[in-house]
């Protein structure tokens, strides 16, 4: 897949498969450009050419379906107080059609595993909130991205990093 505008190629076209419970870093030259080839890969920014695919889902053809797949994480984190911690919490409980109180008991449990809560650790906890096949970390601290793979042993890792 790459990603290409006004001519210029802003992600190379490359190529990536990682099984459920392996781990793969894209490494882009720029913050923008990782930002962008994780947004590729968590289906939150279409490709100009090629494809993805979450398990048997293609995020071009069924994206409901993929993107209930993947875990996304952005750069930014999730710098909302605790109340609007709360209300998205709900928010991708509904999303995903698990119980409100599950939903806040397994980010909580994310919370605690990851032994810090700052924006980028909620934007985690909000991502595990369901069982995912897939969690793009665009840009995270190292030890927040070795905890992850401790936390979601059964889900492809993905991080996107800058060389």
């Amino acid at each position: 897949m790459c990603f290409v505008r006004n001519g210029e190629d802003l992600i190379a076209p490359f190529s990536l498969a990682i099984d459920a419970g392996d781990a793969g870093v894209l490494v882009q030259p720029t913050r923008f450009a990782a930002s962008l080839a994780a947004r590729l890969c968590g289906a939150i920014v279409r490709p100009t050419s090629g494809r993805i695919f979450v398990g048997d889902y293609e995020t071009r053809l069924q994206p409901p379906q993929a993107k209930r797949r993947i875990g996304f994480v952005d750069v930014a984190g999730f710098d909302g107080d605790a109340h609007a911690f709360a209300c998205e919490i709900a928010f991708h409980a509904q999303c995903w059609g698990i119980a409100r109180r599950l939903a806040r008991e397994r980010a909580t449990r994310v919370l605690g595993a990851l032994s810090r809560e700052d924006a980028y650790a909620r934007a985690i906890a909000l991502a595990l909130v369901a069982d995912v096949d897939l969690i793009v970390l665009d840009q995270p601290p190292d030890d927040l991205a070795v905890r992850v793979r401790e936390i979601a042993t059964d889900a492809a890792l993905l991080v996107s990093r800058v060389a």
